[in-house]
């Protein structure tokens, strides 16, 4: 935090000069009160008595002005410095492995880290430390000019004050405590909400608004509840310290008033003293209600430094490392002994297999055999992998996200749209000639007019639509290989057709196709046809082969053709 404060130096140098100048003239103010006072306490003239009030009004004025000054710049300063931790983590994040990602468990966590955790670092964080430093540069110039008024008065108050600043001490895990406790109830919350938005229609379509109404009733008041003991327990802190810095005042004026009557002060010292106490009390009981609110959010700045790094890929080649030797097999993707299990499941037994550049292949069998999976250890999305992938003999592990993204696209059954137009989401921040664009619109069978607006998640188009803007996505900058994963699931069967077929047209990539939906009319077309079963490959041939050694595709074939042929 400390490097990014130092960033913006000019702000941070302009904020402390006004520091600087404020108490200084808050200084120069209690100055004023007691020549004023003594000077009527001892009948100076009219003249003089005017001149001062003048000058005390411009130096009031002066002190507005530097007030409001100071202000605008530090929620300037504040506002920079907002922006950029929120650049930082979106940035982390965006360098998180998919597998990673998807380990946090919890999209929700990172939502609100982006919202509620941001604003209490404004509010508990930037703006006590602006506070606390003008405090102490308060306490410091004040402290002296007071020293210079009347060093009996300003010993024992300032003595007393400095004391009332070891309350925060005896607060500080309790604070920590509750705050965090409020970051996981909202980051909770803002997840379910989440999910609830998202099933909208399932909720709706099974009638289960009660329930939904009733669980998001339970979490709301969690969340407002753990908010509450995060507000009473710096509530707490703060009026204790605040009912010190009073008895501070009422201690400057007990022991003022106590010097007038042995004749050693006047009464209008008496009152630039207890102005100076005022003065003080605020800074001292300010740096208290800082100095707790700073204590508070201290597991909220852990874990924001922390929440993204403990997923982030620890698996990009370093500069200065040697790197792994050129691919020696051109894209050729070979797994050897691949074994990945979630929890106490297997999803993939011992999987073996090297799919040939260039060739067509077919991946089939029932869901949760292990099919998707497969390709998911191919770009990385699983950590608790064991065995060997490579593409062209090199490692995937090996691969940096951009190496990888250029050599492998996967689209799966899950298509993802942005708010903005249809091209817009087929291009996906990339550039092209309109050549291209044309080519990878007409290959999708993209009806859609190009500059259509598309709501949140593609609401206004079908899901078929939608499908067809993600093959487009891929075709536009194509990868030497591509993997079609349950793509024409959700097509009609002419277009459906038509992918597939542009699929297998694709000279020079390999072209990888899991599905349930596969032609018949195209089932030859494939090099090899691969079949899983219960995370075991149990057979891999032509059409022709496995008809004949496998008794399991047999069976496939006649669910999806109504026969077997012989």
């Amino acid at each position: 935090m400390l490097k990014l404060m130092l960033k913006y130096k000019w702000y941070l140098c302009a904020i402390i000069g006004l520091m600087i100048a404020e108490p200084t003239i808050n200084s120069a103010l209690n100055f004023w009160l007691q020549r004023l006072f003594n000077s009527a306490t001892v009948g100076a003239d009219a003249v003089f008595i005017f001149r001062l009030l003048t000058g005390g009004f411009l130096l009031w004025m002066t002190k507005r002005l530097v007030t409001h000054t100071m202000l605008i710049l530090r929620d300037r300063y504040i506002c920079n410095m907002k922006s950029d931790v929120k650049h930082q983590m979106f940035v982390k994040l965006l360098s998180v492995n998919t597998a990673n990602l998807s380990a946090s468990g919890s999209s929700g966590e990172f939502i609100s880290m982006f919202t509620n955790d941001i604003l209490l670092l404004e509010q508990r964080f930037f703006n006590q430390i602006m506070g606390l430093i003008s405090g102490i540069f308060s306490i410091v110039i004040l402290g002296w000019s007071f020293v210079a008024l009347n060093a009996k008065l300003a010993a024992a108050i300032i003595l007393f004050g400095f004391s009332t600043m070891l309350i925060p001490i005896f607060f500080s895990r309790l604070l920590n405590s509750k705050n965090l406790e409020y970051t996981r109830k909202i980051g909770k919350f803002t997840q379910r909400l989440k999910e609830y938005l998202v099933a909208y229609p399932t909720i709706k379509n099974y009638s289960v608004e009660n329930s939904v109404g009733d669980i998001f009733a339970r979490l709301n008041n969690e969340t407002e509840d753990a908010k509450f003991d995060a507000d009473c327990a710096i509530t707490l802190a703060n009026s204790i310290g605040q009912l010190s810095a009073w008895f501070m005042q009422f201690i400057g004026v007990g022991l003022g008033i106590m010097l007038v009557i042995r004749g050693e002060i006047l009464i209008g010292t008496v009152i630039a003293a207890q102005s100076f106490a005022s003065d003080l009390a605020l800074p001292i009981q300010n740096i208290i209600i800082n100095i707790n609110s700073i204590r508070s959010v201290k597991n909220i700045i852990q874990k924001l430094e922390n929440l993204v790094s403990e997923y982030s890929s620890a698996q990009q080649p370093v500069k200065g490392q040697e790197q792994p030797p050129a691919a020696q097999h051109g894209n050729e993707i070979a797994f050897r002994n691949l074994h990945l299990t979630v929890g106490d499941v297997t999803i993939i037994d011992d999987f073996t297999f090297t799919f040939e550049s260039g060739k067509k292949y077919l991946i089939v069998g029932q869901n949760g055999a292990g099919k998707s999976s497969i390709f998911k250890t191919l770009k990385k999305w699983h950590r608790s992998c064991s065995g060997d992938v490579t593409i062209g003999g090199k490692n995937v592990l090996d691969f940096t996200n951009e190496e990888l993204s250029r050599t492998v696209s996967y689209l799966n059954e899950h298509v993802t749209i942005l708010s903005g137009s249809v091209r817009d989401n087929i291009l996906l921040f990339r550039s092209c000639d309109a050549a291209e664009l044309d080519q990878a619109v007409a290959d999708s069978h993209i009806e859609l007019d190009l500059s259509k607006e598309l709501n949140d998640e593609g609401q206004n188009i079908s899901s078929g639509e939608q499908r067809r803007i993600e093959i487009a996505r891929a075709l536009l900058k194509s990868a030497p290989i591509l993997i079609f994963d349950e793509v024409v699931s959700t097509l009609d069967i002419e277009t459906a057709y038509d992918v597939e077929k542009s699929a297998l047209g694709l000279e020079d990539k390999t072209v990888i196709f899991i599905s349930h939906n596969f032609s018949g009319k195209l089932i030859e077309c494939y090099d090899e046809i691969l079949v899983m079963n219960a995370g075991r490959l149990e057979a891999a041939g032509t059409y022709r082969e496995l008809l004949e050694s496998s008794p399991y595709f047999r069976r496939i074939c006649e669910i999806k053709f109504g026969y077997t042929e012989k």
